[in-house]
């Protein structure tokens, strides 16, 4: 089976919760035994916050990120954590998964921008900005109407990433945040779970506009298997994520579209695909609708540019 990379999944925050373990979960949408069908992937894991722990935002990441580093210690033969692009290549070369850290809202910071490098030694390398409120970076995608973006502290923390080599994450951030980043970035940036607008217009999807502009910065937006993200009435098939995935093609090209299935961050999903293991019929439908050529950028070879390009050699 072939493989893949994911940009987005809540995993390991929803086991850390329930106390269950990443091997094996059958409640999940994701766990290690479905990854068993798809050798050697890259896997973004998410640290989000309930807004409840925003008081205590830091203490509750790193209680995540240490449950994070636990679970792949006792499954190290079969997933490890990467810090560079030679991690990735090293661990396909073993026939290992990768797992990439990324933190899903500014919260984490708590308003300190040496809390980046810190969280760069722990091995964060993606941040969403923000998630889908207003937070000392910017206005999320449920602010829209305030037409607010990035703050002067988001503007440093932008600036501070991109040296530390960290993937700056536009999803859930306000279409004004999205134009300020555009902006201001110097490097590719992601929208790590985002679907077109034009096709299904929700807050959270991008549009047109975006999506051009993404891809004229190298970017990568990643499909995201949410229904309400997928089609207005919230019922989806994997007809609707090829439906957006066609769109995107005909707006930014076949080299800045991948996947950000958004897994166990999700209360529904495609009655088709339901959880990891299910992937395959979403590339064999890739297939027969874009070619084998494509659907490789689309599974792994985008997001993998971009981390090549971006992540410290």
């Amino acid at each position: 089976m072939k493989s893949f990379v994911d940009a987005h999944c809540d995993t390991i925050v929803k086991l850390c919760g329930r106390g269950e373990e990443l091997l094996e979960a059958p409640c999940m949408q994701l766990d290690l035994k479905r990854l068993e069908a798809f050798p050697r992937a890259v896997q973004f894991f998410a640290v989000w916050l309930d807004p409840v722990y925003y008081p205590i935002a830091m203490r509750q990441t790193m209680k995540y990120i240490a449950f994070y580093y636990k679970q792949l210690e006792k499954n190290a033969e079969s997933i490890r954590h990467i810090n560079t692009f030679a991690d990735i290549i090293r661990n396909k070369e073993q026939g290992r998964h990768s797992a990439v850290l990324s933190l899903e809202g500014g919260e984490a910071l708590e308003g300190e921008l040496s809390a980046l490098e810190i969280y760069h030694r722990l091995g964060v390398r993606a941040i969403t900005l923000t998630w889908n409120h207003r937070n000392a970076l910017a206005d999320g995608a449920a602010e829209n109407v305030t037409g607010g973006g990035l703050t002067r502290f988001g503007r440093d923390v932008l600036r501070e990433m991109e040296q530390l080599n960290m993937l700056v994450d536009v999803s859930h951030l306000s279409d004004a945040g999205f134009w300020d980043v555009e902006r201001l970035a110097q490097k590719p940036f992601i929208a790590s779970h985002s679907n077109a607008r034009a096709v299904c217009p929700h807050a959270r999807n991008l549009t047109d506009d975006m999506l051009r502009a993404l891809a004229a910065k190298g970017g990568v937006a990643g499909l995201n298997f949410y229904p309400v993200f997928l089609r207005e009435n919230g019922e989806a098939r994997i007809d609707d994520i090829i439906r957006h995935a066609s769109h995107m093609l005909d707006i930014m090209g076949e080299n800045h579209i991948g996947l950000g299935s958004d897994w166990d961050g999700i209360g529904t999903t495609p009655v088709d695909l339901q959880h990891t293991g299910e992937l395959a019929a979403l590339f064999t439908r890739m297939e027969q609708e874009f070619g084998a050529e494509i659907t490789e950028k689309l599974r792994e070879g985008n997001f993998l540019r971009v981390l090549r390009e971006c992540l410290a050699p």
